[in-house]
């Protein structure tokens, strides 16, 4: 796919421009990257902070039709993300796993949470798409008193975020690819090398539960499968996701 950069000093939010973009028709190959943004979106309607230096962008990929494209999108977009940042790296650095991807699709630096991903779709006369929003941490990480964050400057020099951008976006066209001649269970596969072992021990808050129990892998639909202390395995389709 050719994409094409659209770097602003400062948006409200770079999903929001996407998507406006997207549903006025411009809805491949898009990106679109803020310098700064003032009201960044989180998952589960939590806001992001976006300090400067760090990297803020969305871009639009149309959805195929009659595929379970949707479904392996959070993984494929989270293993693109990891090895986006893995390339960011200096070549002489250590090849030590410093990355790790919490389901579904965070990435964490030493266990803190350093990049988010939110996925929003849509329609526009002619196709589905979606707007693939990713927030990361280059230079600075936001103190927040409820959790650690952390940020790429804390493991070595920070890309540019541009040039960081790039690299994500390249991996995810080869990940699309992949996923077209192959289907979901490899972008699994690819997910799974990446995320924490299986056998790590979870907890799963929801709404109004709690659940605790270790990490037993993905199911065809990218369910995380949780073995309860009781044995039982159930497949979690949303929550917070706690390493123990």
């Amino acid at each position: 796919m050719i994409w094409r950069f659209d770097i602003h000093e400062a948006l409200a939010s770079t999903s929001d421009f996407c998507r406006g973009r997207a549903q006025a028709g411009d809805d491949q190959g898009l990106v679109v990257l803020a310098k700064e943004q003032s009201a960044a979106r989180g998952s589960r309607g939590r806001s992001w902070t976006t300090g400067k230096g760090n990297l803020a962008f969305s871009f639009v990929c149309r959805i195929p039709e009659n595929s379970t494209f949707l479904q392996a999108l959070p993984f494929l977009t989270a293993v693109a993300l990891y090895e986006g940042m893995t390339a960011c790296l200096p070549a002489s650095f250590s090849t030590e796993k410093h990355f790790t991807l919490k389901w579904p699709n965070d990435l964490l630096l030493h266990q803190c949470k350093m990049a988010g991903i939110l996925i929003e779709t849509g329609y526009n006369e002619a196709h589905q798409w979606a707007v693939i929003g990713i927030g990361a941490n280059l230079k600075n990480a936001p103190k927040l008193p409820d959790r650690r964050l952390a940020c790429f400057a804390d493991l070595a020099t920070p890309p540019d975020a541009e040039e960081c951008a790039r690299k994500i976006v390249h991996s995810f066209d080869r990940w699309k690819k992949e996923w077209e001649e192959k289907g979901s269970s490899v972008v699994h596969q690819a997910w799974l090398s990446y995320a924490h072992p299986i056998g790590t021990r979870l907890a799963v808050q929801g709404r109004d539960t709690y659940k605790t129990g270790m990490f037993s892998g993905l199911d065809a639909q990218g369910h995380l499968l949780l073995t309860l202390d009781n044995g039982d395995v159930i497949p979690v389709v949303t929550g917070d996701i706690l390493c123990e």
